[in-house]
């Protein structure tokens, strides 16, 4: 048997799994944590794609990278023969690369394709310039930023705008300005430039749904509405449509404060021409953990498979250092009592709650892997990354495939097949760094570029890979963020086997863990003490604390100090314990 019809025959013993898998029509998935909705969309795109006829391709969009990849992995693992037009990528790419750049010259904006991508740090200076020629230096300006990037995520109207306020549109106008003055845009630019030639063009529509008649989406409720404005535009738009197949959950829409919309996925569901099919069971979380979670959103359809499960939550005198070191104890017990080290997962409200966290378990000896985003993942970052761990770990302890290296190298490079050359400066890369032995990231991530990387920068088409590593080398260099990283800590971010992961409660999504453990859990924290007079903001924090506690498999342990602490060390009000924690019945 083969595995698309291994996989469609396991679909087969979930009744919803089932519906969903061979609803005909504009289709949305409803799927809870752990339903299954990852196998359900990659059997899907299968599929159809082994009965759509070619040259006629599938567009699969993702939030993240790493979400990309998993797609990518499991449609590779059911036997999809490769196609030239199978585009599985994030909303960002598909933006770029099948938008902006076949179309925008056409469209006469094409002036927009030869801009770089800001990096983090170009983007801030550009904020801060644009600050600068607003507002006076005595004048508040906490939140303009974050109030003007939330304006242009959301397209916002000029109703809107205006109800922001005039500085608030000026510091938007100099931003955009500052930016194309200095040879660049951003991600939210090219989004929004992309839905409108879709949507003011009919010849773009057209070209677009004769390469890509089939549409997929994951994770729908935490994507921008100018991807919304796209889809909705090919699938409910003219005569000619494409069929869309989109999956999320209203109860994990957590990014809100980027500029998302989660009630454009109920909108998309109740439109008269989608087919909408929810899942109801969880095939990660055990008993406990489900009904646990349930409680925080008020939901009582959620099936489990698995029963028994463990929620117990731990008060710590001392705060965040009293958390993490708590937080260490109970992963060592774990690891003694035969749980790997990879799935034990450190949920963190913030970057400070990381950072101890880290600390204490390397003066305990456990091995540890800070999931921070220092830079952006894309798949050119990662790619450094495993390289990384390849050269210092070596192919038994690193669990990569050498082979897999090359071919992602070979992507990159835009080598041929058949291309000894290509393989030969990658093996040595690899000599000349083992030869090294111990030394800086960035003298590593120099010798990685000049021995071919670099020519991602001259790429268009890769532009998200082209600022990631940009943002690399800034953070690596002398006076960077991270200039006193070596070779080896670039490995452990690689090596994700054998390592306690730490991530923050905002970043957990999509992830799993045999045991979860979540730390501050104090009011004023989780929920965040500027959420309790917002009734939106409140709702957004329950929902990011019942991801939190669905990551889990087996054990979900939350610690808590009754206040909140500051990255500055300065100590919140003494609140007492999370809302949530009394609401799930873990204290009285």
């Amino acid at each position: 048997m083969s595995a698309l019809l291994s996989s469609i025959g396991d679909l087969k013993e979930n009744e919803k799994q089932w519906e969903a898998f061979t609803a005909t029509g504009q289709v949305v998935v409803m799927a809870p944590p752990g339903s299954g909705k990852t196998k359900l969309l990659a059997t899907r795109m299968a599929y159809d794609l082994e009965f759509l006829t070619q040259p006629q391709g599938i567009a699969g969009i993702t939030l993240t990278n790493a979400a990309a990849g998993e797609l990518r992995r499991r449609v590779n693992q059911l036997g999809v023969r490769p196609r030239a037009n199978i585009f599985l990528g994030t909303v960002h790419s598909f933006a770029w690369r099948r938008i902006l750049m076949p179309f925008a010259e056409v469209c006469g904006i094409g002036g927009i394709v030869k801009l770089d991508v800001a990096t983090r740090k170009q983007t801030s200076r550009a904020f801060r310039d644009a600050i600068k020629l607003v507002y006076a230096p005595w004048e508040d300006t906490q939140g303009v930023q974050s109030t003007v990037q939330r304006h242009r995520k959301m397209l916002a109207s000029e109703n809107e705008w205006r109800l922001a306020g005039e500085k608030i549109r000026q510091v938007a106008s100099h931003y955009d300005r500052l930016l194309m003055e200095r040879g660049l845009t951003d991600f939210d630019t090219l989004i929004a430039s992309a839905a409108k030639l879709v949507q003011d063009h009919s010849f773009v529509r057209d070209l677009l749904i004769a390469e890509y008649p089939k549409i997929y989406v994951d994770e729908y409720q935490d994507l921008a509405p100018a991807l919304d404005r796209i889809i909705r535009s090919l699938c409910f738009g003219g005569q000619k449509r494409a069929q869309l197949f989109a999956v999320g959950d209203h109860d994990q829409a957590i990014y809100g404060w980027t500029g998302t919309r989660p009630e454009l996925l109920h909108e998309l569901s109740a439109h008269p021409a989608v087919n909408p099919v929810r899942l109801n069971k969880n095939y990660r979380c055990a008993r406990k953990i489900i009904d646990s979670a349930s409680l925080l959103l008020g939901i009582s359809d959620v099936d489990g498979v698995t029963d028994g499960g463990e929620v117990k939550s731990f008060y710590c005198r001392t705060g965040t250092q009293g958390q993490a070191e708590r937080a260490a104890d109970l992963a060592q017990r774990a690891i003694t009592e035969g749980t790997p080290a990879h799935e034990i997962g450190i949920l963190c409200p913030t970057g400070h709650y990381s950072k101890a966290v880290v600390n204490a378990f390397r003066r305990h000896g456990i091995p540890i892997c800070d999931n921070a985003n220092p830079y952006s993942p894309s798949p050119a970052a990662l790619f450094v990354e495993k390289l990384a761990a390849w050269v210092v770990h070596g192919e038994s302890e690193s669990d990569l495939s050498f082979s897999e290296l090359i071919a992602e190298w070979r992507y990159f490079l835009r080598g041929e097949l058949g291309d000894l050359s290509v393989e030969l400066r990658l093996m040595k890369v690899v000599k000349d760094s083992k030869a090294v032995g111990s030394e800086t990231a960035y003298c590593f991530l120099e010798r990685v570029l000049t021995s071919g990387l670099s020519t991602v920068k001259q790429d268009s088409s890769m532009a998200e890979d082209a600022s990631a590593l940009t943002e690399m080398c800034d953070v690596f260099q002398a006076g960077g963020e991270l200039e006193d990283w070596r070779l080896s800590d670039l490995a452990d971010r690689g090596m994700r086997a054998g390592r306690v992961a730490v991530y923050t409660v905002a970043s957990c999504k999509g992830l799993e863990f045999d045991i979860s453990i979540i730390l501050g859990a104090d009011e004023g924290m989780m929920p965040h003490f500027t959420s309790l007079r917002d009734g939106g903001k409140l709702a957004e924090d329950r929902r990011k604390f019942y991801v939190a506690v669905t990551r889990s498999r087996y054990k979900t342990y939350v610690l808590y100090s009754l206040f909140p602490e500051w990255a500055s060390g300065k100590k919140g009000r003494m609140n007492g314990p999370s809302r949530f924690l009394r609401e799930m019945g873990l204290i009285e």
